[in-house]
């Protein structure tokens, strides 16, 4: 069996099995309650960090919220402690920060958001290392909001530098003439190029702080343009670009120019193209190249990470698919890629989908939890029956209503 057909027959393989068991991704089953985590020593962090088989793991998750059923919780770790599990093991982990970070004023709820830097800190804490800060929120608290996320975003690069630590933000620009903000990331010998972009903004002023474009073809035609030089000046091993798109939420329906965009984007010298703003889960689509053994990825929307956008979940409905009810679930993509000894592209070796739920606990607490056959069981024991068949429901829904497309070029 030659290299190509293997890493074919393993990345179908791990696709169908995340469509058909999708509720852990993989067909490890970790437990959905506290989970011990084991000491580890200085020692064996180093052994680790040395041992290179050529391999890089990206995890893409979607929206990270902060409504105030999300910041008035005491214990903001609480929020992802039944999820670390999946986000901790990646090389890079990526999120979509939607609000300003300005902890000179005091959190604030929709329509204008401002989450407090500790919520941020503690996402950190739980595995994420690569944040978007554009989107339609982000000039939520004005320049002033925006000029202070710049600074919590350095302060939080230096915390984590004083843990030996490296995270990265980008998105925001100082000014007019500045140019937009991406990341060149070094992990394990790789070169990880990010580079994130909103289509919206809730209100028009300041958008010149921000990785933003405007809504029409020719300014996708001259983001196009962008995405070819920044891919000539930076030499990488994958370039990730991140779109907050203008496009209806709560549907997954993906437009056919939208698609094509994206596309065009892949042409241009993107690896994967990583799109949020729906708020509820859409389909992906890998792109297999067979000259080269290489792939590339588009995720049309990974839905909401943690929100507070269902508070009243449909718990009795036979058939739970209300527009506020899709917003709870979110998708969270690993992507292992290795890279090939002839010269070509890296090729994807593994995709795991994990699928993840805003559940509500007893205290009216918004956390995380795999959505899965574990927490079913676990619904059952406390017991929180209605829950139980709710989340059923759920992992039902997703697996009918969202799916792995593979385009064969």
């Amino acid at each position: 069996m030659n290299l190509f057909f293997k890493h074919r027959v393993l990345l179908i393989s791990s696709l169908f099995t995340a469509l058909l068991f999708f509720s852990c991704g993989t067909t490890r089953v970790e437990p959905a309650q506290v989970i011990e985590e084991p000491e580890i020593s200085e020692s064996d962090l180093i052994q680790a960090e040395e041992i290179d088989d050529g391999t890089i793991s990206l995890l893409f998750a979607g929206d990270i919220m902060a409504h105030s059923v999300n910041y008035v919780i005491s214990d903001y770790p609480k929020i992802w402690r039944d999820v670390k599990y999946i986000i901790e093991p990646a090389d890079l982990a990526f999120a979509n920060i939607e609000a300003p970070v300005d902890d000179t004023k005091k959190p604030q709820n929709y329509p204008n958001f401002n989450m407090p830097q500790s919520y941020v800190e503690a996402v950190i804490d739980a595995g994420f290392d690569v944040f978007s800060l554009c989107n339609n929120h982000t000039n939520d608290q004005g320049l002033s909001g925006i000029q202070e996320t710049q600074k919590t975003s350095k302060r939080l690069v230096q915390r984590s530098k004083e843990r030996g630590e490296e995270i990265y933000f980008s998105g925001l620009k100082d000014g007019k003439k500045a140019d937009f903000t991406y990341n060149l990331i070094e992990k394990k010998g790789w070169k990880i190029l990010f580079l994130p972009v909103t289509e919206i903004l809730n209100q028009p002023s300041y958008s010149d702080y921000i990785n933003f474009i405007e809504n029409s073809e020719s300014a996708r035609n001259a983001f196009i343009a962008k995405v070819k030089e920044l891919r000539q000046k930076n030499p990488c091993d994958l370039f990730v670009i991140s779109i907050h798109a203008n496009e209806t939420e709560y549907t997954r329906t993906v437009l056919d120019w939208r698609d094509e965009f994206y596309m065009q984007l892949l042409q241009a010298g993107a690896d994967i193209v990583w799109a949020n703003h729906a708020h509820i889960i859409k389909d992906r689509k890998y792109i297999f190249y067979h000259e080269t053994n290489s792939q590339k990825v588009i995720m049309y929307a990974n839905g909401n990470t943690i929100s507070g956008q269902r508070t009243k979940p449909e718990l009795t409905s036979s058939n739970p698919t209300g527009e506020r009810d899709n917003t709870g679930d979110g998708l969270m993509v690993k992507l292992t890629f290795k890279k090939q000894e002839n010269g070509n592209p890296p090729t994807l070796i593994n995709s795991e989908n994990f699928f993840i739920t805003t559940y509500i606990n007893t205290a009216n607490e918004y956390v995380v939890k795999p959505l899965n056959q574990d927490f079913i069981d676990y619904l059952w024991e406390v017991p929180r029956s209605d829950w139980a068949r709710y989340i059923k429901r759920r992992i039902e829904i997703n697996k009918k209503y969202t799916k792995d497309i593979i385009l064969w070029q």
